[in-house]
């Protein structure tokens, strides 16, 4: 969401929209919205509300058009009850409103292709909508310039020439955003190469991409079977494709194997939220294999579909409580219950948050958060970070999206579980100072790994004490500079994609002097060559003078290029580095791998 946190046109252009993946329009849009209505929620929310519901009239007005009312119908109760159009019309980005325009966009141009009565204005909406695709996102502006393309295979050679001039007159119109678009595709994206989250395409993506157009869940495959028995029908009835159905078919298929391509040979960019503009030929195309239904037939079916759809958003996916709630809010109302319950001064939220969407929520409920976030200075270091957690005069803390080893430090000093929420986009935990009744000290569930799974090396004869999934072992000032090394075969872990590999590691030391420079480090290798990954921790910053037992945590995520590391060949490493003054015992050694809100990857599921 664009904000006012730039004060001109010209700042909001260079800070926030060229260093942002997506064209300026809607940014732009919003930037100026909340001039005038500020950050109230209906406000910010209801242009996009309007677009969702402009989809439903539009969608249906095509069908209807171009072919006839039962199949305006069926595309409309698609896109009007579909889980990730719900979802995405409340949300004020340029998803849904990209939707919109490229709906638009396909009447102008059906009727410049199939209309027998072309009107000038045609030609201008034409132009109109494939600018507002061209300036919502860059995957409904391949969108726009991929049917043009396809278009002049349909286009009535009468019409040729003037159809040239406006599409001359659409990329004249286009030229002044080029350079932010030439800027934004020179800085990289969000693959898991190039440093960002998302994977790799599957090769199987287009089934998924279907399955959630069509509802997710089971009724997005009970959906789909339907559509395939009605297309199937109409292929053993020897009933030919219409140039409509084709345009629509060959237009999605284009659309879809361009960002497929480009995601696997190039740079992830396939997501369903891209996808969703030529996803709406895929509902159309579907939808028109039912012309022929009967109103009864019709009925049936639209009855069938929301009956599924409601069965998929309601009781499922719960979208009024799990989905349409801001992450944020749902902090804000764990640190309002607590606060109400124990005392203003009783808790302390620590999020992931920023502190802008915290100063809405104060706003919101007429509150005043006493917080920190992760890019504040107790959470620049871990020493900080324990030095913070030590001062805390109160009894509940607030961790929102804090991830599992900060948590498991956490829990050294609120070792008491008051509350743990978990939803699509939000995994909130209350710990306390004080003993509750709920006795799951996990938090987390996890699963320690064996010490049979594990093999130990060290660089002396030393005795390796095991105690459980534990081990002792001395290192003293004699030892080389790796003298503890532990691997696991990736496979033998079975850690899981979107799972969290934990490594405690705790050691008994008198001074922070014996553990300095030394780290706990984790890699990921092939015996004798490079590691594909590599992480550590300094033993000293998780030194706490109070304790007589030190333990340092080493997180690993298994996001998106993890898959295609697991093989039988494939070990992680975790080893010790050492000066040569070091000289502790380390008293604990425990790995396991921890469910860490597997909720938020299943959202399309």
């Amino acid at each position: 969401m664009c904000d006012n946190l730039f004060q001109d046109e010209r700042e909001e252009l260079n800070k926030a929209i060229k260093i942002d993946a997506h064209p300026a329009l809607i940014q732009l849009f919003l930037w100026y919205w909340v001039k005038l209505f500020g950050y109230n929620e209906i406000a910010i929310k209801l242009p996009f509300l309007i677009c969702g519901v402009l989809s439903i009239y539009y969608i249906y007005s095509f069908g209807k058009e171009f072919f006839n009312k039962n199949v305006g119908l069926i595309a409309a109760t698609i896109v009007s009850c579909s889980f990730i159009f719900l979802v995405y019309s409340s949300y004020s980005r340029m998803y849904i409103s990209g939707v919109l325009f490229s709906i638009l966009f396909l009447i102008s141009l059906f009727l410049i292709l199939f209309d027998e009565n072309i009107k000038i204005k045609d030609y201008f909406f034409f132009v109109l909508f494939s600018l507002l695709c061209a300036y919502n996102h860059h995957m409904s502006s391949l969108f726009a310039f991929s049917a043009v393309v396809l278009s002049f295979f349909y286009i009535n050679k009468s019409q040729l020439k003037k159809y040239l001039l406006f599409c001359l007159l659409a990329i004249i119109l286009y030229l002044p955003h080029l350079q932010i678009t030439l800027y934004q595709l020179s800085i990289g994206g969000i693959g898991a190469q190039v440093g960002g989250w998302l994977p790799p395409p599957r090769i199987n993506e287009i089934y998924f991409l279907a399955k959630t157009l069509f509802g997710c869940g089971i009724s997005g495959i009970i959906i789909m079977i339907l559509f395939f028995i009605f297309i199937l029908n109409s292929i053993f009835k020897l009933n030919p494709l219409t140039k409509k159905q084709t345009f629509l078919f060959w237009l999605f298929i284009i659309n879809y194997l361009i960002i497929h391509l480009y995601s696997v040979f190039k740079n992830p960019i396939l997501q369903n939220s891209g996808l969703l503009f030529c996803g709406i030929c895929l509902i159309l195309f579907a939808s028109s294999f039912v012309a022929s239904f009967t109103k009864k037939q019709i009925t049936i079916l639209c009855l069938m579909f929301i009956g599924l759809f409601g069965f998929q958003n309601f009781y499922k996916k719960h979208l009024f409580s799990k989905v349409h709630v801001h992450e944020f809010e749902q902090q804000a109302k764990a640190y309002l219950e607590v606060e109400k319950k124990y005392g203003k001064n009783s808790v302390t939220g620590i999020f992931a948050s920023e502190d802008f969407f915290v100063s809405i929520y104060e706003s919101k409920y007429k509150s005043k958060f006493n917080y920190i976030t992760v890019s504040d200075t107790a959470f620049k270091s871990i020493l900080k970070l324990r030095n913070y957690l030590k001062s805390l005069p109160n009894n509940y803390v607030i961790l929102g999206g804090i991830n599992a080893s900060t948590t498991q430090l956490i829990k050294e000093y609120y070792p008491y579980l008051y509350l743990h929420h978990e939803d699509y986009f939000s995994n909130i935990i209350v710990l306390s100072k004080i003993k509750q009744k709920n006795d799951d000290m996990s938090i987390l569930k996890n699963n320690s790994i064996l010490n049979s799974d594990l093999n130990i090396y060290t660089d002396s004869k030393k005795q390796i004490t095991f105690y459980n999934d534990s081990v002792w072992f001395k290192i003293t000032k004699n030892d080389t500079d790796f003298p503890f090394n532990v691997e696991l075969n990736l496979n033998k872990s079975k850690l899981k994609q979107y799972q969290c590999l934990v490594v405690e590691l705790s050691y008994k030391a008198d001074s922070i002097n014996q553990i300095l420079s030394d780290k706990l480090c984790l890699s990921i290798s092939e015996k004798g060559k490079d590691a594909v990954f590599y992480k550590a921790e300094s033993l000293a910053d998780y030194f706490d003078s109070t304790k007589k037992i030190h333990t340092v945590y080493l997180e690993f995520f298994a996001g998106s290029d993890y898959l295609s590391w697991q093989n039988e060949k494939m070990n992680f490493n975790f080893f010790i580095t050492k000066n040569k003054k070091s000289e502790y015992d380390i008293v604990n050694f425990k790995v396991k791998t921890i469910d860490y809100s597997p909720t938020r990857w299943t959202l399309w599921d």
